[in-house]
């Protein structure tokens, strides 16, 4: 063994001696041997090693699946996805399959709605999913297909200089065909200046979150999994936009979230419920709508994909006219107990029958 350590050791000085007479060589018209092999050490210490990542998610066990086997999927109250990921990342395998997804549409809404029924039916075949779900799962391959587009333009857009190089060189998951309509568009005005707006946008955003790739939905049900307790928006919002040791973003986020737990009151109840559906609190009259105004249309801050106020705002309608319901239905159990117990007290006591008393 010994022997076989000194062995490796001589291999790798004779190695690197033979590199030194190479660099020497190639820089023969210079005299100053210790700059070269300065060099050679600043080329050795400067290289990057490769980083490792886990690669690209293909999910080849759930696209393997026997036919008519399929995966239970959970929902929460608001129709969002709040498994452990499984077709939230399955619907991203799809968004990237060029049999299934076109490139050339520059909007989801413009995608033929026989292609999204192909989707559709594909997920449909590995997961246990009732219609009601396909708007989010569909919606879900929407937003899968906006992120791998993007990923595209980042990874190949300034790799090549001409459009004609860029179209020569497609990505082997996609069709060549469709590849050359998508390059197009990133070359035309209309998609620049739209790119720099967004660049614009993401310029001065003040507040990113800190949830990874895991939805406000999941990180909620997580919680509830965990005390049994299921919190609302404001909780969510202020845990995940601070780091995972509790430390701020940036500055102009400790200051908004400081605004916002100021406003809270002492009383956890403001924060969380003990039922097992989702706390529905009234969104103006939350601190997070108070501090950074109302919640625009399409969506609402800490609660997730897929969550609009008009969906809340119905949501709410629906639990309060069920509340005046729960409380008649509660009521009228009372007393049809009340008059059943009656009914044999008569019985009993004159021998009438139960058809003799009836109401």
């Amino acid at each position: 063994m010994l022997k076989r350590i000194q062995k490796q050791k001589d291999n790798d000085a004779a190695s690197s001696q033979v590199h030194k007479k190479r660099l020497r060589e190639y820089n023969e018209n210079s005299h100053e041997l210790s700059n070269h092999e300065e060099a050679y050490e600043n080329v050795n210490t400067n290289i990057e090693k490769p980083r490792n990542t886990r690669g690209r998610t293909i999910l080849p066990d759930i696209w393997g699946l026997d036919h008519g086997e399929k995966l239970t999927v959970k929902f929460n109250s608001l129709n969002q996805c709040v498994d452990d990921g499984e077709l939230e990342y399955f619907c991203g395998t799809v968004a990237r399959k060029k049999e299934l997804t076109p490139l050339e549409f520059s909007d989801w809404r413009k995608v033929p709605a026989t292609t999204k029924d192909k989707m559709w039916d594909v997920i449909k075949s590995k997961f246990d999913l009732t219609p009601n779900r396909k708007q989010w799962v569909l919606s879900e391959v929407g937003k899968c297909l906006r992120i791998f587009k993007h990923s595209l333009y980042v990874e190949y857009f300034n790799k090549y200089s001409t459009l004609a190089d860029l179209k020569a060189n497609p990505d082997l998951r996609t069709d060549p065909n469709q590849w050359g309509k998508l390059v197009e568009k990133w070359y035309s005005a209309q998609w620049q200046n739209k790119s720099e707006r967004g660049k614009h946008i993401r310029s001065h955003m003040k507040m990113p979150h800190t949830s990874g790739t895991i939805s406000y939905a999941r990180r909620a049900e997580t919680e509830f999994r965990k005390n049994g307790r299921r919190p609302n928006r404001i909780k969510i919002f202020l845990k995940y936009h601070k780091h995972k040791d509790g430390s701020d973003v940036s500055s102009e986020s400790a200051a908004t979230l400081e605004k916002i737990q100021q406003l809270l009151t002492i009383d956890e109840e403001k924060c969380e419920t003990s039922e097992a559906n989702e706390a529905i609190v009234p969104l103006k009259e939350d601190a997070i709508s108070k501090v950074l105004g109302p919640d625009k249309n399409g969506r609402v801050r800490g609660m997730g994909f897929k969550i609009s106020p008009k969906m809340l705002e119905k949501a709410a309608g629906e639990e309060q006219m069920n509340e005046p319901n729960k409380e008649l239905a509660q009521q009228v159990a009372i007393l049809t107990a009340q008059v059943k117990k009656l009914i044999d007290i008569v019985t009993r006591h004159d021998g009438a029958t139960t058809e003799d008393v009836a109401i």
